[in-house]
């Protein structure tokens, strides 16, 4: 039975033939038009441009100076900042949102989350407030089901971007990041530690006759060879950050042990964070060549120094006196205190991982902002600490309103210079452009866009940002 002629076919061989002739090869040619007519296609995924927007804002804060510049108009297109001043014109069709009795600042970031990560004592399925045993009773897709939730009330709180740093089962936390990248959950754009790196036990005291219950909550590497592969696996699965567990066993890791991780991932584009708490942990972390210290709780001045020296950045994670204790608190604010006087990088990072009845994840991480204020620290600098620092430790453009900036905008009704618990008063949220938060109440509609983000990243760029 013969065929009619595909005329696919017939046009592929015509133009092999033509740009054969030109020293191209056919292999080549065949893949642009196999695959090039797929690229239409992709369009579907995309929104349709997004209107401009000007923000009318009253008392704009310069958290770079702690200057307040008054009457601003912030002019936002393609998700980014595109003019701002006191006489910016709307453009023809523009939204304008009426922020002129606010203050506006960027967005909060918290550079240490576990949004999938619940400690629930006294639960029905009860983990004793204890994240080993939440690990072992509750699998992955329930705790991403859980991040989903806590990742939409950060979001309400006037957090745009956060880091998770692990304690997420096997990669929950790249599966919320890909799916609030492809606008399938609300939530802030987040930086990715997958499963964190650790000598045998990580921070738990396993038992010999079942001494893989650890993981996959983490990933037990020893030798230096063992740490490259931890590092690859995890940047492989989808991790935009990497994290080790520097001093929670009797053997810790060492300079060189830290060294090897870090350069293995930094020449991918991938930074690290190390959770050390004894001095000789945070300071073996430091002359490795981490990116930040996690915890950090007992420095000595010498190792701070040795931090403010090379741009370590402390992440201090600093519990509430009600869940820490007074002797513990006052020992952390002592810590900030000398911190910020040898002048060592500062970023916020809260740590939450309970749960309270009645109070959501984004509501507990607030909380973490008193022991700085507590310490005596400068309302400029602990503002810092919350939007510019720790865009600048995650490698994202955010953390300040200005002209080429991501469109990152919280408001509110008080000036937090004055008073940080300001803060819980956030009632405007715009992450990338997007309002989500207006007038107290959230407004982000179903999404009818998405897309799969790719969990491959590229080599050198791990947030994809230009």
């Amino acid at each position: 039975m013969s065929h009619p002629p595909n005329q696919s076919n017939t046009m592929i061989t015509q133009w092999s033939q033509v740009y054969s002739s030109k020293g191209l090869s056919v292999l080549v040619v065949l893949f642009l038009l196999m695959f090039g007519s797929t690229f239409p296609a992709l369009a579907q995924f995309a929104p349709p441009p997004a209107e401009p927007i000007i923000i009318r804002a009253g008392h704009v804060i310069d958290v770079a100076t702690g200057d307040v510049l008054e009457n601003q108009s912030i002019l936002i297109e393609g998700g980014k900042i595109t003019a701002m001043g006191s006489r910016v014109v709307a453009p023809d069709g523009a939204q304008v949102i009426d922020l002129s009795d606010s203050w506006v600042m960027p967005g909060l970031i918290d550079a240490h989350t576990h949004l999938a990560l619940m400690e629930m004592d006294g639960s029905d399925i009860d983990d004793a407030g204890s994240y080993y045993y939440a690990s072992l009773i509750e699998d992955t897709s329930m705790r991403v089901a859980q991040g989903t939730q806590m990742a939409r009330s950060m979001l309400e709180s006037g957090f745009v971007w956060v880091r998770d740093t692990g304690n997420n089962g096997n990669y929950g936390d790249v599966t919320l990041r890909r799916a609030i990248q492809g606008n399938w959950i609300p939530g802030p754009n987040m930086v990715a530690a997958g499963r964190m790196i650790a000598p045998f036990g990580g921070q738990f005291q396993m038992n010999p006759e079942k001494p893989l219950l650890g993981e996959p909550e983490y990933f037990y590497a020893d030798s230096h060879e063992e740490i490259i592969h931890a590092v690859r696996e995890n940047v492989h699965y989808g991790a935009t950050f990497v994290k080790l567990i520097i001093d929670n066993q009797p053997y810790i890791y060492s300079e060189e042990d830290v060294r090897v991780a870090v350069e293995e991932a930094h020449d991918m584009g991938v930074g690290v964070m190390a959770h050390a708490m004894s001095d000789e942990g945070i300071r073996n972390a430091v002359l490795g060549g981490v990116d930040s210290i996690e915890h950090g709780f007992n420095p000595s001045d010498e190792t701070l120094q040795l931090m403010a020296d090379r741009g370590t950045y402390l992440v201090g994670t600093d519990f509430p006196a009600s869940r820490l204790g007074d002797a513990r608190y006052q020992s952390n604010i002592e810590r900030n205190k000398r911190a910020f006087a040898i002048g060592v990088p500062m970023a916020f990072g809260s740590d939450a991982v309970y749960y309270e009845a009645g109070r959501t994840r984004g509501e507990q991480t607030l909380d973490f902002l008193r022991s700085y204020v507590d310490a005596g620290l400068p309302m400029d600098h602990i503002l810092r600490m919350v939007t510019m620092n720790a865009a600048d430790l995650l490698g994202a453009n955010s953390g300040q309103v200005k002209v080429g900036m991501n469109a990152d905008i919280v408001a509110m009704s008080s000036n937090p210079q004055d008073d940080i618990e300001n803060l819980r008063g956030i009632h405007f949220v715009m992450k990338d452009g997007d309002v989500y938060v207006q007038d107290d109440t959230f407004v982000r509609e179903t999404p009818r866009y998405h897309n799969n983000p790719r969990r491959k990243q590229p080599r050198g760029n791990m947030l994809n940002q230009n």
